[in-house]
C-alpha cells in the first residue's frame, strides 16, 4: 500500500487537527509520518528472479520435446524468471522474506534520516518528536530529542509504539495516529507546558513519502 493512499483525505485532516489540539498544551513539537517502505529490499525480488530462473530452466529440461519449438523449450526459464520476481514483490511475502534484522536496520535508518529531514532536530527547547510508521515493515518507531529524553523515562514510548501497532492490526490506523498524538501531547504537557511566546515551528500535517 502506498503511503499517501494509505489514509483517506478525511482521516489525514483528521490526524493534522490532533497535533494542533495537542501542541496547544505544550511546547513539544509533535510529527507523524507514514512511509511505505523503509527500505528497497531488491535482494528478495533478485533472489526470486534467480529462482525462478532455474526451476524454470529444470522444468524445460524436464519436459523438453526434441520435435518441439526451441522458442518454447527457451520460454520456460523467462516465464520462470518473471513469475519468481512477481512473486517476490507481493509486500506480505515480500516482508516474510527479509531477515529482521535488516528490517530493523532499515527502519532504524530510515527514521533516524526523516527526524533530520522534518527538522525535528532544530527546534528551540530540542522537544520534537517523530511518531513514524513504515507499512511494508509493519514497524513503528517513536524518537524524541535530547531536550524531550532528559525528562521522559526509557520505555515511556513503547505505550504509543503499541497503540499504533494495535490499530494497524485492526485496520484502523487513523485511530491509531490519533491516540498515540494524544498520548505523546499529554506526556509533553507534563514536562513542556506550552509558554506565552511558544509559536509553531514545524508543520502539523502527517507527512508521507515512499
Amino acid at each position: 500500500m502506498r503511503a499517501e493512499k494509505f489514509l483517506t483525505t478525511e482521516e489525514q485532516e483528521r490526524i493534522q487537527q490532533t497535533v494542533i489540539a495537542a501542541e496547544k498544551k505544550t511546547s513539544g513539537e509533535i510529527v507523524p509520518m507514514l512511509v511505505s517502505a523503509s527500505g528497497r529490499y531488491a535482494e528478495v525480488e533478485l533472489s526470486g528472479l534467480v529462482v525462478g530462473l532455474v526451476l524454470g530452466t529444470l522444468a524445460a529440461i524436464s519436459w523438453h520435446d526434441p520435435w518441439g519449438s526451441v522458442h518454447i523449450y527457451l520460454l520456460w526459464p523467462v516465464v520462470g524468471a518473471i513469475l519468481g520476481f512477481a512473486i517476490c514483490s507481493i509486500p506480505t511475502l515480500k516482508r516474510r522474506l527479509i531477515a529482521k534484522d535488516r528490517i530493523a536496520d532499515a527502519v532504524h535508518t530510515r527514521s533516524l534520516a526523516a527526524f533530520t529531514g522534518q527538522g525535528l532536530h532544530h527546534t528551540r527547547a530540542e522537544t520534537g518528536i517523530l511518531i513514524f510508521v513504515s507499512l511494508l515493515e509493519h514497524r513503528v518507531v517513536v524518537l524524541a530529542d535530547r531536550g524531550i529524553n532528559e525528562k521522559v523515562a526509557a520505555g515511556t514510548w513503547d505505550e504509543i509504539v503499541n497503540t499504533i501497532t494495535e490499530s494497524l492490526k485492526s485496520r484502523n490506523g487513523c485511530d491509531g495516529f490519533c491516540k498515540a498524538i494524544e498520548r505523546c501531547g499529554e506526556i509533553l504537557a507534563q514536562h513542556f507546558p506550552r509558554s506565552a511566546d511558544d509559536r509553531d515551528e514545524l508543520p502539523n500535517k502527517l507527512v508521507t513519502e515512499q
